[in-house]
């Protein structure tokens, strides 16, 4: 969680490059982006996350490239951003990314003057740039979106986050090879037991149900694929 206030040494920071830039009449999408990403970056380290710029991602099937990306200790994506010229229409803007496969999960679309916020596909506020209170505002909103409280695995497939107050790491990679389908079973519990805000995985008398039995499944699956592959003739990675 995050909780800047109004009067924070960033924002302030940033509101004084700002009009350094605008002093010198810089109005260009690379010249005026600067002061924003900075605050951006520092936020998110107050955050422990990492602000990381020009990510290649691929969202609904298509390839696209945010101006920044929002990632956690887990190197899982939390949030987006997309700078804009302040000659740009920003809305006409907005609307060209969503149709090109930009993620609007939890993304700031930002001109220098106007932030909008969007999340959970749909616009969440819009916010002055030049007001220390709407700032605070937008990155506190920004930072705290909780839609990755659900279960989900690291891309290294190394931990899982069960919540925000509980990862599991050291998983072996042998242990995705055990496979239920065109899943693994680790991947199949995750799908089948996410934590939401209004749904917890565990059982009301067993708080820590959901941790034992996803070890039960890593033990499981690495016990399975190290049987297997001793047997006769048998090609790797064919488990399932």
């Amino acid at each position: 969680m995050l909780d800047l206030s109004p009067s924070d040494p960033i924002i302030k920071n940033y509101l004084r490059d700002i009009q350094r830039l605008e002093q010198q009449q810089i109005t260009h999408e690379l010249g005026i982006r600067g002061p924003f990403q900075n605050l951006l970056d520092k936020a998110a380290r107050r955050r422990g996350w990492t602000l990381v710029p020009e990510l290649s991602t691929h969202s609904g099937g298509k390839r696209v490239v945010p101006d920044g990306t929002v990632r956690d200790e887990f190197r899982l994506q939390r949030g987006w951003w997309e700078a804009k010229d302040t000659s740009d229409k920003l809305a006409a803007e907005i609307e060209k990314k969503r149709k090109a496969g930009y993620s609007t999960i939890n993304t700031i679309f930002e001109d220098s003057r106007t932030a909008v916020l969007y999340q959970d596909r749909a616009e969440a506020g819009e916010y002055a740039l030049r007001e220390p209170v709407l700032i605070a505002n937008l990155l506190n909103r920004f930072f705290s979106h909780d839609e990755s409280t659900k279960m989900k695995r690291s891309k290294d497939k190394t931990s899982i986050r069960v919540n925000d107050s509980l990862i599991l790491a050291g998983i072996p990679l042998e242990a995705f090879k055990y496979r239920l389908g065109s899943k693994s079973a680790i991947d199949w519990i995750i799908d089948q037991y996410q934590t939401k805000a209004e749904s917890d995985p565990n059982r009301d008398d067993d708080p820590g149900y959901i941790v034992r039995l996803l070890g039960q499944i890593v033990r499981v699956s690495v016990e399975t694929v190290q049987i297997v592959n001793r047997l006769p003739g048998f090609m790797p990675d064919a488990i399932v």
